[in-house]
């Protein structure tokens, strides 16, 4: 009991790198502008395809290789995303309010859904010589047996967070993009471009979304549900951690990943589909407690 216990939380902290990731894009978004972006579910399925688009090319003979350079493409595709969604359907709102921003996000995501079932219809697939990628065989380190795509995961994932953590903290960017969240008027002042900031936190969205999709759709295929599992697993994960703090985006991401392989598998046996909702207990229950999140900043606001 206590070794299936154990395993159960091992998977649980890989399958929560996954949704830190995803909750990164929520974090970045808002942290800069206070914009909740529920297009991430919908970026999350758009990356998952684009990556096995252009892995299905096979240009290489090494699966590996293929799916590296379908993640290199689409990750490019990614950048040209993040400028031309920022420019051309934020950037005319700014000025107007939250929930109209909000509201061009969901547009957003049914643009993203529309174009990818268009193209690649709902059939299921998966990436090209995915089990040479991933081998079904798990890894086995002691008594504890990992999937390979765990594995992999969170190794990115970690690169992932240790890169935008250093750019966060240690560079010329991280400190405007902290000025512009504190106090946009105040960067600008500055010299800091405000525009430039908020297209730079685009692409970084889009990237970590593409990023996830890949991770998602090794795990259960590549389907619109990608789509719904994103959002309602990135949304948790962003808002339990604190919506404004990326370190509270990984480590949601983790305490939501334990809960759910956990308590939400041990649960499912006895209440079947269960473990869909345990995200959202667990966030409601956070919020009763700290409602700006374990690690988001506290507002005081005087009437």
């Amino acid at each position: 009991m206590v070794g299936q216990l154990f395993d159960m939380v091992v998977l649980g902290l890989a399958a929560g790198t996954i949704y830190g990731v995803m909750a990164l894009s929520f974090v970045l978004l808002y942290r800069v502008g206070k914009l909740v972006n529920i297009a991430v579910g919908d970026m999350v399925l758009l990356g998952a395809y684009l990556i096995f688009a252009f892995s299905e090319l096979k240009l290489t003979p090494s699966p590996v290789v293929n799916l590296l350079i379908g993640l290199g493409c689409a990750s490019v595709i990614g950048v040209i995303l993040g400028v031309v969604t920022e420019r051309t359907l934020m950037r005319p709102l700014y000025g107007q309010s939250i929930l109209a921003l909000i509201m061009m996000t969901v547009a957003l995501g049914l643009l993203l859904r529309g174009f990818t079932i268009i193209k690649w219809g709902t059939t299921l697939r998966v990436f090209p010589g995915q089990h040479e990628v991933f081998p079904p065989v798990p890894l086995q380190i002691g008594p504890i047996e990992l999937p390979y795509v765990y594995v992999w995961s969170t190794i990115g994932a970690m690169i992932i967070f240790g890169f935008f953590l250093y750019i966060f903290r240690k560079t010329l960017f991280g400190f405007a993009m902290r000025a512009v969240s504190l106090s946009p008027e105040a960067a600008a002042t500055h010299g800091i471009s405000i525009r430039k900031i908020y297209v730079y936190s685009w692409i970084i969205a889009y990237l970590a979304a593409f990023l996830a999709g890949l991770v998602l759709g090794a795990l259960n295929g590549i389907a619109i549900m990608i789509s719904e599992l994103g959002l309602s697993r990135a949304l948790p994960a962003a808002l339990i951690g604190g919506i404004d703090s990326p370190t509270g985006a990984l480590l949601g991401g983790l305490l939501l990943g334990v809960i759910e392989h956990t308590l939400g598998t041990t649960l499912n046996a006895y209440i079947p589909g269960v473990s869909d909702i345990i995200p959202f207990v667990v966030l409601l229950a956070v919020l009763i407690i700290k409602p700006y999140g374990l690690f988001g900043t506290e507002r005081i606001e005087r009437v």
